[in-house]
């Protein structure tokens, strides 16, 4: 017979695509989704998509909190029905998000004119929201102020970048310093580094399909070894586990698990070390993100794993393509392709040591070099 995950469900909580009021959460969250739904249709209107949106400092420090205390009650591992759609890496590319809902917007058949795609699916986001892009501020903030109006239709894992050491080097300090006064910027660095803290690390839709932003781990033998990680999880090092969960990566023609040297943590993993964990814990897909991948997307070891990365033109000099991966009912999947900017990979901003990190996510499978030991 089918194995069974060790892991006891969770039951969930009641979720709607509707404004929401203020009865079952409380007067105060009530009055503060009502806010965010329409700062969300502010935030998310087309001319936003290649200029900063007027943020107030206040407003953010509010939604972080907000957002912090869901996922303060949220478990290490969270749980998505389908149908859903995946989302890869995004890296700070607030066009590329908007992108994304517009493919799942709706026409309205009453009212006329287009139900937004962020009423319309269930979405898991892989993590790497921040960082490189012009505007992560908007690409996080739109994030949490929908993980805050719709809790259970809105799934945020946490990324390698969302961490204080990457994300001091690597753009996103630099992005809030050039947009607010040091001291406004300094807080609201450390205010949305501590909700990270607190972000689940993996999401499995309906059973069968787990999400994570970097890969499998040796130290993973079960769901339950995930919702055992504990938070606030400052340090991801500190945890082999959690870390594994937000670095490693695949590599063609491996057997088992070897140190990755290309990122200088974590490990690889082979498809051997992928076909036993998705055994173990009875799967039929993993999905992960962290590396560029030129088509958006990228299958491993016969379709049983796929790396999705959604920032396209992520580089000046390559042209990719970004995709989301979306999951039917049926739990059939296929993809949506975001295409390059007109003219190839077009302008693009970086702060921080890009240099250095581009590097670290050159974004291709690697295959068994001997010559790294």
């Amino acid at each position: 017979g089918a194995k069974k995950n060790k892991y006891t469900p969770r039951k969930k909580k009641s979720g709607g695509e509707t404004p929401p009021t203020g009865s079952s959460e409380g007067s105060l969250r009530g009055r503060s989704k009502k806010f965010l739904y329409k700062y969300i249709k502010k935030q998310t209107d087309s001319k936003w998509k290649d200029n900063y949106f007027p943020y107030k400092y206040n407003d953010i420090r509010r939604i972080i909190g907000l957002a912090k205390q869901i996922f303060q009650e949220e478990p290490t591992l969270v749980e998505c029905g389908a149908p859903a759609v995946v989302v890869g890496d995004l890296h700070g590319q607030y066009q590329d998000l908007l992108r994304v809902f517009n493919f799942f917007g709706v026409k309205r058949r009453k009212e006329g004119g287009i139900k937004p795609g962020w009423l319309t699916q269930k979405y898991v986001f892989l993590g790497d929201y921040i960082d490189r892009g012009k505007q992560s501020i908007e690409v996080m903030t739109v994030c949490f102020s929908l993980k805050v109006v719709f809790p259970n239709c809105f799934f945020l894992l946490r990324g390698n970048h969302e961490t204080k050491a990457i994300n001091k080097q690597y753009g996103f300090m630099q992005e809030l310093e050039e947009r607010f006064p040091k001291d406004q910027a300094d807080k609201l660095f450390s205010e949305f580094n501590e909700a990270f803290t607190y972000m689940p690390l993996a999401c499995i839709i309906g059973n069968s399909i787990l999400c994570m932003h970097g890969g499998i781990s040796p130290k993973l033998s079960s769901l339950q070894d995930i919702l055992d990680i504990p938070k606030p999880l400052v340090d991801p090092n500190a945890n082999e586990l959690a870390c594994d969960l937000m670095w490693s990566d695949p590599m063609i023609g491996l057997k088992g698990y070897k140190e990755n040297a290309v990122r200088g943590v974590s490990v690889h993993f082979g498809e051997d070390a992928l076909e036993e964990v998705m055994d173990k814990l009875n799967l039929h897909m993993v999905v992960r993100g962290h590396q560029m991948m030129m088509n958006g997307f990228n299958f491993f070891h016969s379709h049983k794993l796929v790396t999705i990365f959604s920032a396209a033109s992520y580089y000046p000099e390559r042209a990719n393509r970004g995709a989301v991966l979306f999951v039917s009912k049926e739990f059939r999947v296929g993809f949506k392709i975001l295409v390059p900017s007109k003219g190839g990979a077009g302008k693009k901003v970086f702060r921080g040591d890009h240099e250095i990190s581009n590097d670290y996510d050159d974004g291709h499978v690697k295959k068994v070099d001997e010559d790294i030991k």
